[in-house]
């Protein structure tokens, strides 16, 4: 006979068993009509672990509710230090540590601790860019914590779901979750100041995203709020960062600088050298945008440095990216080789925004000398873009547009003028 799979299997089948007996029901009658008695017969008997559908067929034959057969036992010393492990290497943004000691964790774990563990391995998933691994573990904590009646994790486990869909670009999806956990945490089903500040900067992110930088600053607004109720500080980075951005957006290009530096203060004081870089990156757009070019390119030297220095490879393929953009403003020529070294290292290291942002360079240098050369370039940025970053492809058409219009192409001009209103409402 097959042993008993862990202590968690065994009490959910003599939960079944006693409560089965104690209404006089056979396992046939528990069965009927969806399953077999041989399934509520290796359920009882530890030898299988029950679906999450088959505990909510048992407890509706049974009379009780699904939580009831979950009670669980005490989870073991050792289980639970790994849990606790695992969610340590996850604030340490140690994720890829974290994915192995979570799915060892399969067996050994009462019912709560078992969701948590779907959570912190989809949270896991999705700080690793798989969202796509995370989103059967969320439906599978979903179901598990509507049958253990627990509404915070239900929240928590949403705001994993929002998280997956911001990583795919299903921003309205992500909106509506995320406005759905921030009025949970504001009517008191979620007491968690840190929790709370981390969804309005994530709802902030994800309207920013949807071009609605008036509702994104709202929010923001909210969030440094609640921030002084604690001290997460590289949270408040971020929040500042992604005022930056929206801010740019805004066309305040005064307030976008003043944003970007208080971010890069914070994470130049707790040593989060790539969060520096990434944040030199975005400084030197504004600072070239503003006009102060040798400002840019002093802040590009140092991230390319950082970048260098944490091996961080993707977060070099950007500032070689926004390198070529601002020479591009002074020197065409040299942007245009610039930009085809940068075009093969982001191909190298397979960094699918610079990739996008290098080919829409290369479309607007070649369209006054090679239009045919040029349409190429916009063409496989668009074709990228649709494949892996679909948030640029507003961005594409509209510099399009404005390259044709440069050449005196009225028409298609207009034509993807009228391409970039259309993705803007999608």
């Amino acid at each position: 006979m097959p042993a008993v799979r862990s202590p968690m299997v065994a009490d959910v089948g003599a939960r079944i068993r006693s409560l089965r007996t104690a209404k006089g029901l056979t396992q046939a009658q528990v069965a009927e009509p969806n399953y077999t008695k041989a399934y509520i017969s290796m359920l009882e008997s530890g030898r299988t672990r029950a679906s999450m559908k088959a505990l909510e067929h048992i407890a509706g034959v049974l009379g009780v509710k699904p939580a009831d057969l979950l009670g669980g036992v005490a989870a073991p010393a050792r289980p639970q230090f790994q849990l606790l492990e695992a969610r340590r290497y996850i604030e340490q943004q140690r994720a890829t540590d974290a994915i192995p000691l979570l799915e060892a964790l399969e067996e050994g774990l009462g019912a709560s601790d078992q969701l948590v563990r779907l959570r912190y391995l989809a949270v896991a998933y999705n700080l690793t860019g798989q969202p796509k691994q995370a989103f059967p573990l969320i439906e599978r904590a979903q179901r598990m914590a509507d049958l253990l009646e627990d509404a915070e994790e239900q929240v928590r486990v949403n705001a994993v779901l929002a998280a997956a869909y911001s990583r795919t670009y299903a921003y309205e999806e992500a909106q509506r979750l995320l406005r759905d956990i921030v009025a949970a945490c504001d009517n008191g089903v979620l007491n968690d100041p840190a929790f709370h500040f981390r969804r309005l900067v994530d709802l902030a992110v994800v309207l920013t995203n949807l071009r609605q930088p008036k509702q994104a600053l709202a929010a923001y607004e909210r969030a440094i709020a609640l921030a002084d109720k604690f001290r997460d500080r590289p949270s408040l980075g971020a929040l500042y960062s992604g005022m930056a951005k929206t801010h740019q957006d805004e066309g305040d290009l005064e307030a976008a600088i003043m944003y970007n530096q208080k971010s890069l203060q914070i994470f130049e004081e707790l040593e989060l050298f790539d969060q520096v870089a990434c944040t030199l990156d975005n400084a030197a757009l504004l600072y070239s945008e503003y006009g102060n070019r040798e400002r840019a390119r002093e802040c590009l030297a140092r991230a390319a440095e950082l970048a260098v220095e944490t091996q961080r490879d993707g977060t070099l393929a950007s500032i070689r990216a926004t390198e070529a953009e601002v020479i591009a403003k002074s020197d065409p020529k040299h942007a245009l080789d610039m930009a085809q070294d940068a075009l093969k290292f982001a191909r190298k290291v397979d960094q699918p925004d610079a990739q996008v942002r290098l080919l829409v360079l290369l479309g607007e240098l070649r369209m006054s000398s090679n239009a045919a050369a040029a349409r190429r370039s916009f063409q496989e940025a668009r074709q990228l873009s649709e494949e892996r970053s679909p948030h640029l492809l507003r961005v594409i058409f509209d510099r399009w547009s404005h390259a044709a219009e440069s050449t005196g192409d009225s028409e298609e001009a207009l034509r993807l003028a009228r391409r970039a209103l259309e993705t803007a409402r999608t």
